[in-house]
């Protein structure tokens, strides 16, 4: 099989011939290369060429199978609505926002509402654009065989991204759930234009959503009401304009009697194709609570600080002890936590793909 048809195995829930490898590569392949982030962005710019070259290196060295194609991160569209980003000068999990958000109060979000009007945002913002030539380029090379994911976040998190400084957005769901809503809606159309970009560009895959907010930040039933809606309405346009599939990774404890009731309404009411979920959850959990009981393919995660600190045999260790939970394996892909840490020597990372490989040949023998 080559990393197309064993991730669509898995998709159908069928047997591939080795469990895949979802790395959620994205700053690592950056440090991989001896490079830094101000080496590849910089508020106004990003270097599609170097971004190319490390997404195909880290393909071919690291040989894991579903990859994003391009390097991107949470900051994505903030520059161009007026806020300001940090960039890492040595170490650093992505780009990332900052408490300068472009919407400080009601009248701030009437000037963005307009300038989001007037702009073609993936175009007006020279980092988004940087990242659809990296897509093309790297779609051009390997998309034949590598499934090429296209990423965004959901409503509530994409609008809290984008607009308003973390607390006050935290803040405005329970005292201005009205105006909540209005950005939901907005970032919500923003992500769909994104997404709809990076297919343009070369995406080939299903959609990954992260949820960041999850039941870490809010509650299930704020869940509901500020993320629910968005992700049924993504589901339905993804399938109909692209024939792909949604997988949603959202942070928190979902084990919990109204977490798991909200994880039953994503997976039922929204119809998500697979699930990607936090540490909080054993593969055997994994295995029995999403992928047996709702017949949806689903991600068993290492920790992200495990594959980083190593040693090498501490990490096969652990990829063997979590397949040995996982009966026949059925339904299920290997990923982190959350992402490839950056700072994860390229031995650790090769050895924890290389592991799952080798111990998640089927049929499983644990």
């Amino acid at each position: 099989m080559n990393k197309k048809q064993r991730f669509n195995a898995v998709r159908k829930m069928q047997t591939p011939d080795y469990m895949p490898v979802w790395p959620r590569a994205m700053s690592q392949m950056i440090y991989a290369m001896g490079w830094r982030l101000p080496d590849i962005t910089g508020a106004d710019w990003y270097d599609s060429e170097k971004c190319t070259e490390a997404v195909l290196w880290s393909l071919e060295n690291f040989g894991y199978d579903v990859a994003l194609p391009a390097y991107t991160d949470s900051a994505f569209g903030v520059t161009a609505l007026g806020g300001t980003i940090n960039i890492p000068l040595k170490f650093g999990t992505s780009v990332g926002i900052t408490d300068e958000k472009p919407v400080k109060n009601k009248n701030d979000w009437r000037r963005v509402q307009r300038k989001l009007a007037r702009m073609a945002i993936c175009q007006t913002d020279p980092r988004m654009k940087g990242a659809l030539t990296t897509i093309q380029n790297v779609a051009a090379n390997v998309g034949e065989e590598t499934p090429l994911v296209s990423t965004g976040y959901l409503a509530a998190t994409a609008a809290m991204l984008l607009f308003r400084p973390f607390e006050d957005f935290l803040n405005d769901m329970i005292n201005d759930p009205a105006w909540v809503d209005e950005m939901c809606r907005i970032a919500a159309n923003w992500t769909m234009d994104w997404i709809r970009a990076q297919y343009e560009a070369g995406a080939n895959s299903v959609t990954f959503i992260a949820d960041t907010l999850g039941t870490l930040m809010i509650n299930p039933k704020l869940g509901e009401r500020f993320n629910l809606p968005y992700l049924c309405e993504m589901v339905k346009v993804i399938r109909k304009e692209f024939d792909q599939g949604v997988w949603l990774h959202i942070h928190g404890n979902m084990k919990t009697y109204l977490a798991y009731a909200y994880l039953k309404k994503i997976i039922e009411e929204a119809g998500i194709e697979g699930v990607h979920l936090d540490e909080c959850h054993s593969p055997d959990w994994i295995k029995e609570n999403v992928v047996d009981k709702f017949n949806i393919p689903a991600c068993i995660v290492l920790d992200c600080n495990i594959i980083a600190a190593g040693p090498v045999q501490k990490i096969r260790h652990e990829v063997k002890n979590a397949l040995s939970k996982i009966n026949d394996g059925k339904g299920i892909i290997m990923a982190p936590c959350c992402q490839i840490l950056p700072q994860t020597p390229n031995e650790n990372f090769k050895a924890w793909v290389n592991a799952t490989h080798e111990y998640g040949s089927y049929p499983l023998n644990p």
